[in-house]
């Protein structure tokens, strides 16, 4: 008979391997009846009595032992037989988990070896503009003054009139709405700069009155352009005999604030191109290089100026700094043979992805202010939000993953894909593609951002918040929180990712809670996790526009992974 004292002894061994012994029996309490199982049972026959006991009556493993009639040899051959299979059990856990790591292992190598990193990377460096802004305006200081002072002179003759009309318009309600026409055709007047500028406001209604955003957002769709003789001169100036290989429309088929945009097509054959290609050509708005050097002079002089005033503590804004991002996304759109290069890079891309295209450009007939590229056909993309929900939930589909892509991993992205420049076409099949136009707007991080915004936006998938504050932290440039604002902002962002809503699903949410822990606690936050989160918000606000239930937080998720692998951190999102 089993001793009290066996029984003793043996429990807390018992207890110890219950552990392990939970999934090997697990099946044998699930059956109907555990006495037919064999003696020549993996587990044995103790384990088959242990089991028994087990299930008749729930309690200590010493006192189930207890109850149990065996003789101390039975017992001794038990406890042996009990000790050789957990072992056995012990070794084959433990080798399953050592070909789980090394097929793990194995596959992540895989993986990072499929997924490069772009060819930009390898001798990356990022243009200062400095030098061909400051040849624009002079050689000299009196130059560079005289061109300020001729460009502030304009100015205030076009704000002057408003300033007359803003208190009037308090008292006066068709004062009011002429002044709000005069303001429209000011800001056109005033040039690029201004444009791009309430451009942007407008789409901050977080920001400015809906009555603002609503009167300027016109801007966002079209301004006002230049005559075809200007067009004309241009195009004889810029390609010479090579003009009269286009044939074009005399009417714009649309004017930004850069250049407007005519159709056309080829009258003879261009390179690989035939004759009779349906062409778009681009031509830029003239004397716009000069106006918009002499804004971005000025505004960087008067940012300067309010950093160096002590009493304001303006430092932590960076204002010199977002003057110069400005610049410096700005004036490449002035260039219409980087938009030619932008194109061959997005084709590059998105040459595997038959369902994505943009327009192929013709480098001969491509100059600094006129751009020539192919005629992409579609109609734009919210006049299918009547469509039949198939379509509507592929194109919100093929958006979300065409922005994600763009962001983690080529690393290139379009900074201006707002609906208008995003056309659909339906082919007879009813099979959709996206052409994606006007191209001057990227946004290109390079190796370090780029990495800094993968863990960021990792630690955000897995709601780490303090880990994703203090990389942001970490990340900035030119950080002016003291210890106890960066704890505050660190806690800020903890608290956003402890929130029920997902980050990604909620980005136009989060991002404004975010912008006003920065402000608060003079933490700067780097552009590249701004522009990230701007395109995955605008993308986002389009696909669920077509299709509401659009899942964006796990296609983000993937997308962060692969670009986790591409830079082989050693934490990934999904571990």
């Amino acid at each position: 008979m089993i001793s009290a004292r066996i029984a003793q002894k043996l429990s807390p061994w018992v207890e110890g391997q219950a552990q392990a012994m939970t999934k090997s029996i697990g099946s044998l309490l699930e059956s109907p009846s555990l006495s037919q199982q064999s003696s020549s049972s993996s587990l044995h026959y103790p384990i088959i009595c242990v089991a028994n006991a087990v299930k008749r009556q729930q309690g200590p493993l010493s006192s189930i032992l207890t109850k149990a009639r065996f003789s101390d040899q039975q017992l001794s051959l038990s406890i042996n037989r009990i000790r050789r299979n957990m072992k056995r059990l012990r070794d084959r856990r433990l080798l399953e988990i050592a070909l789980t790591a090394m097929a793990a292992q194995q596959f992540r190598s895989q993986m990072e070896r499929a997924i490069d990193q772009p060819g930009e990377w390898d001798n990356w460096s990022r243009k200062d503009w400095t030098d061909e802004l400051m040849e624009t305006l002079g050689t000299t200081k009196f130059q560079r003054f005289v061109s300020a002072v001729h460009r502030i002179a304009q100015l205030t003759v076009l704000a002057t009139p408003l300033a007359v009309m803003a208190p009037l318009a308090y008292v006066s309600d068709a004062v009011h709405r002429a002044s709000w026409r005069y303001a429209l055709w000011g800001i056109e007047q005033a040039g690029p700069t201004a444009i791009k500028w309430v451009q942007w406001a407008t789409t901050r209604q977080d920001l400015f009155s809906p009555e603002f955003c609503q009167y300027f957002g016109k801007l966002r769709d079209e301004t006002v352009g230049h005559g075809w003789e200007s067009t004309k001169t241009m195009l004889e100036e810029d390609l010479g005999p090579l003009a009269n290989s286009l044939e074009l429309e005399n009417t714009p088929i649309g004017s930004g604030c850069i250049a407007q945009v005519y159709r056309g097509k080829l009258k003879e054959p261009v390179g690989q191109f035939t004759a009779g290609t349906e062409l778009a050509i681009k031509v830029q708005h003239p004397d716009i290089w000069q106006k918009v050097c002499t804004d971005f002079y000025l505004l960087g002089k008067v940012a300067q100026v309010l950093e160096s005033i002590p009493v304001l503590n303006l430092r932590y804004l960076a204002l010199v700094d977002t003057v110069r991002q400005f610049r410096d996304i700005m004036l490449p759109q002035l260039d219409l043979t980087l938009e030619a290069q932008h194109l061959q890079r997005f084709n590059r891309d998105f040459a595997s992805n038959d369902r994505v295209n943009f327009p192929h450009p013709l480098n001969y007939l491509t100059t600094k202010r006129v751009l020539t590229e192919t005629f992409l056909r579609g109609k734009p993309i919210l006049e299918f939000n009547t469509a039949p929900e198939p379509v509507r939930k592929e194109l919100a589909h093929l958006g979300v993953e065409l922005t994600l892509r763009m962001i983690f991993l080529n690393d290139f992205l379009h900074g201006d894909l707002h609906p208008g420049n995003i056309l659909v076409h339906q082919a007879d099949t009813g099979e959709v593609s996206m052409n994606i136009l006007d191209c001057g707007l990227v946004v290109e991080m390079g190796p370090q951002q780029h990495v800094n915004l993968t863990k960021i936006m990792g630690a955000f998938s897995r709601r780490e918040g303090r880990l994703a504050g203090q990389l942001m932290v970490d990340s900035s440039s030119d950080c002016q929180a003291n210890e106890q604002g960066v704890q505050y902002f660190v806690d800020g962002i903890a608290r956003i990712c402890n929130e029920d809503t997902s980050f990604i699903e909620h980005v136009g949410d989060k991002i404004t809670d975010i912008c006003y822990l920065a402000c608060r606690h003079h933490v700067k936050l780097e552009p590249a996790f701004i522009s990230a989160a701007l395109a995955i918000e605008i993308i986002e606000g389009v696909a669920k526009h077509l299709y509401h239930d659009i899942p964006v937080a796990s296609p983000a998720l993937r997308f962060i992974v692969q670009a986790e692998l591409m830079h082989k951190l050693e934490k990934m999102s999904l571990w």
